[in-house]
């Protein structure tokens, strides 16, 4: 069975995934298209990744095809309540997992493991890196995009 990751990074600006897993901000209404899970893409295996990054908490979902491709997006709370968006993509090959955020260049690369976790290496497009550890939950509902079902503190606030 395919696991995915989701990659976030911006704690003190950063996201992971992962979740996976990058600072160019989305607002709402740019990111997360709706808040109601839909059935899953056939074929299509779920996961959701939540851990810490430097000062921040992160959620992201992932949706990974038969052929192992990799999309998703990954919320990120500041320390200040505020929550941010950010999508996903990449693949996962053998328990690799490689994920990017398309507009800031930023990359993570890491393992799948069999005890519900994951972890790796996130690369900024500056030469930053940080080490990323997540607990992964399979079978999750997500919304058309392939974001985390929002949850009471996770709502993106409408600027």
């Amino acid at each position: 069975m395919l696991r995915g990751i989701a990659v976030a990074g911006k704690g003190a600006t950063l996201l992971l995934l992962g979740l996976l897993w990058l600072p160019s901000t989305l607002w709402a209404g740019q990111g997360v298209t709706g808040e109601q899970a839909v059935p899953p893409v056939p074929g299509e295996v779920t996961e959701l990744w939540e851990g810490e990054v430097l000062t921040s908490r992160f959620r992201a979902a992932v949706c990974i095809n038969a052929r192992g491709e990799l999309r998703g997006a990954a919320l990120l709370r500041t320390r200040g309540g505020q929550v941010d968006v950010y999508h996903l993509e990449g693949t996962v090959r053998d328990g690799r997992v490689e994920a990017r955020h398309p507009s800031s260049g930023h990359r993570f690369t890491g393992r799948l493991m069999d005890d519900g976790k994951a972890g790796g290496t996130l690369r900024l497009k500056n030469g930053l890196s940080f080490a990323i550890d997540a607990r992964r939950t399979p079978d999750v509902p997500v919304t058309e995009d392939c974001a985390p079902v929002p949850e009471d503190g996770w709502r993106v606030r409408k600027e």
